[in-house]
C-alpha cells in the first residue's frame, strides 16, 4: 500500500522567488512581501536563486494565499483545493467549498492569470489530482487502486495523465513522481506564484 499522506506531501510543492522584480509582468511575479512570506515558510532552504519546496504539508496553499494578484475568493479557494484531505474535482465543488458561484471564481481566474492563458481553473484542479495520484503511486500498486484512492476510474486518471503532461500512465510509473511535479512547477506555478512563464503551453483540451 502507499503512503496514505504522499499525496498531501506532493502539494507541497512551491517556489521561493527571492527577487520579484525580475520579472516585468505585473501577474507573473510576487510582490515583495508575498516573497517575504515564502521565505519564512522554507526556512532551511539556502539563500539565494529559486528554491522548490518539498515535503512541508501546507506549502503550496501558504503560497497561494500570500500571492497578491489572486483576487482573495479565488486565493482561497485555491489554497483549500491544495490542502485538502480529498480532491476537489469540479470548479462547482470548488465554488461550493468556497462558499461562492462558480463563475466568480472563473472570472477571478482570468483576472488572476490573464485571460489568454493557456491553464484553466479546471486544469488546476486537474493537476492538483494527478500529483496527489502520482505521489501514491509506490512500487508495485496498480493505477486502479491509485484511481480509486483519489475518486475517479482509471479511465479517467490516464485521460488526465495524457491531457495535461502528454504522457501514459505507464510512462508516468517510469518517469514517477517528479515528472509530474517538474511539469507542474514549469507550466502552471508561474501563473499562480510568479517566475517567468513558459514561452508555449501546450492547449489543454
Amino acid at each position: 500500500m502507499g503512503n496514505p499522506n504522499a499525496g498531501r506531501t506532493m502539494l507541497a510543492a512551491a517556489r521561493v522567488i527571492p527577487d520579484p522584480s525580475d520579472d516585468g509582468r505585473p501577474l507573473g511575479r510576487l510582490a515583495a512581501g508575498s516573497a517575504l512570506r515564502l521565505r519564512e515558510a522554507a526556512r532551511g532552504t539556502a539563500a539565494g536563486g529559486r528554491a522548490e519546496l518539498l515535503g512541508r504539508p501546507g506549502t503550496l496553499a501558504a503560497g497561494l494565499r500570500a500571492a497578491p494578484h489572486i483576487p482573495p475568493r479565488l486565493r482561497e479557494a485555491l489554497a483549500l483545493a491544495a490542502e485538502g484531505e480529498r480532491p476537489i474535482r469540479t470548479v462547482e465543488k470548488l465554488a461550493g467549498t468556497a462558499g461562492c458561484d462558480r463563475r466568480t471564481l472563473w472570472n477571478q481566474w482570468k483576472q488572476a492569470v490573464g485571460r489568454d492563458a493557456p491553464v484553466r481553473l479546471q486544469d488546476f484542479l486537474h493537476w492538483l489530482l494527478l500529483l496527489r495520484a502520482a505521489a501514491g503511486k509506490g512500487a508495485g500498486r496498480p493505477w486502479a487502486e491509485v484511481a480509486d484512492e483519489v475518486g475517479v476510474h482509471p479511465h479517467t486518471l490516464g485521460r488526465l495523465a495524457r491531457q495535461l503532461t502528454g504522457h501514459t500512465l505507464r510512462e508516468l510509473s517510469a518517469g514517477g513522481a517528479a515528472l509530474v511535479r517538474g511539469r507542474f512547477e514549469a507550466e502552471v506555478l508561474p501563473y499562480l506564484l510568479g517566475g517567468p512563464r513558459p514561452p508555449r503551453l501546450r492547449a489543454m483540451d
